[in-house]
């Protein structure tokens, strides 16, 4: 959703179009693809998690038909219906999803922190893309349960051996030994022909100091924290907490080991040896405890920390982002009682629409042209208004009685 305006009488909400539809309806039209298209979609798609779970953001809905792809290829994920805010020490207990694309822990009912679940269905996706098929079906809904919670994948002899390497370390019903994002960005399949893992595009950060701004604290009221008191109390306590300045002092000295961050490596962490992780091909069933263990999030002070921590910024950079632009957008609705609202150009009407000649239309419609079928209605066809029934009558009356009948 690009902006929300508010008029005197109507909300209008302005998204952005992407002309190629579903992905799903590009697999059905091209069947499988070749591996180099498979990779920049893929590319993509572990760009936009990143982005997501480097804010406290899990997707929980990953799937074909979520992803909607434009006439030049770039792709958009959609559907955050069943997204939710994760923080590393916790873990959900919503078991949500497709069916096809849902994690072994989820159909356990195991809780679960966030991102591993959406790494499985990124692992699908993939599969998909590169064999058109999903990897585990069965028109049994108990044995498609099974399928899924053994992980026992069938690889095409046609797939490379580095991608059925990424897929296998994605699909290993073991949340903690599954492979991490960071992991899978870093790849050898994900970089071979760009030379380096996706951008993210996180916007350089630094820890949050105080004290704090407050109209952010006040926009973050729109996300359920609580009135702003307490959302500034609570994100206080985290941001003065002993953990919090103490991840800040290990990222500093981190940087400072390190030296001055390459072009490319400013926001992403590299250097991540894929192979340290389990890597079998096959994997096991073996969910004994939460899935946090095998997560490497909550020791950055600046990247999916906590979520009042990651919210703050999402807030704070999108109003840095309103004051450059002439329409505010959504940050600047009326909030309280009384304030005007956005005022926007009327809009003029569109240009009548010309169509052919052969019309079906419904008793009582004036003749438009162009409808080949019958009108889809929320009520009877046979309702009518009391004063469209009422002129009919008239009419009727009015006729001329012929003398023959």
């Amino acid at each position: 959703m690009r902006d929300v305006v508010r008029t005197t009488y109507h909300w209008y909400m302005l998204f952005e179009y992407v002309n190629g539809g579903q992905m799903l309806d590009y697999i059905i039209s091209h069947g499988r693809l070749k591996e180099k298209q498979a990779r920049k979609f893929s590319r993509q798609i572990a760009s936009a998690l990143d982005y997501c779970h480097r804010n406290s953001i899990v997707h929980r809905d990953l799937k074909i038909e979520n992803i909607l792809i434009s006439k030049t290829g770039d792709i958009k994920i959609i559907d955050f219906g069943l997204s939710n805010l994760f923080a590393p020490r916790s873990h959900l207990k919503t078991f949500c999803g497709s069916l096809y694309f849902a994690a072994p822990e989820l159909l356990q009912a195991k809780a679960y922190t966030g991102p591993e679940v959406d790494v499985w269905s990124f692992g699908i996706v993939l599969y998909v893309l590169v064999c058109g098929k999903v990897p585990f079906d069965d028109q049994s809904m108990p044995a498609l349960h099974a399928k899924i919670k053994k992980g026992l994948v069938d690889y095409p002899n046609w797939l490379s051996v580095e991608c059925k390497n990424l897929i296998s370390r994605m699909l290993v019903t073991d949340p903690k030994q599954r492979a991490s994002l960071q992991e899978i960005m870093n790849h050898p399949w994900m970089i071979k022909g760009f030379g380096a893992p996706p951008e993210n595009y996180l916007p350089t950060r630094d820890p949050i100091q105080m004290p704090l701004d407050p109209a952010v604290i006040q926009a973050m009221t729109g996300f359920d924290f609580g009135p702003p008191e307490l959302i500034e109390a609570q994100l206080t306590e985290v941001i003065e907490s002993p953990e919090y300045q103490r991840a800040i002092k290990l990222a500093a000295q981190e940087r400072e080991m390190q030296g001055p961050p390459r072009e490319n490596e400013k926001k992403r962490g590299f250097g991540f040896d894929f192979y340290k992780r389990r890597g079998s091909t096959t994997s096991r069933d073996t969910l004994t405890a939460p899935s946090s263990e095998g997560l490497a999030l909550g020791n950055d002070p600046v990247n999916a920390y906590h979520p009042l921590i990651s919210v703050y910024y999402l807030v704070r950079e999108k109003q840095d982002r309103d004051r450059l632009a002439a329409n505010p957008g959504a940050t600047s609705m009326p909030r309280v009682p009384g304030e005007a609202p956005l005022q926007v150009p009327e809009l003029s009407a569109p240009k009548a629409a010309y169509t052919n000649s052969a019309a079906y239309e419904m008793p009582g419609e004036k003749a438009t042209g162009g409808r080949s079928r019958p009108r889809a209605r929320t009520h009877g066809e046979d309702e009518v208004t009391e004063a469209t029934r009422a002129k009919h009558i008239a009419q009727e009356l009015q006729r001329p009685t012929d003398p023959r009948a």
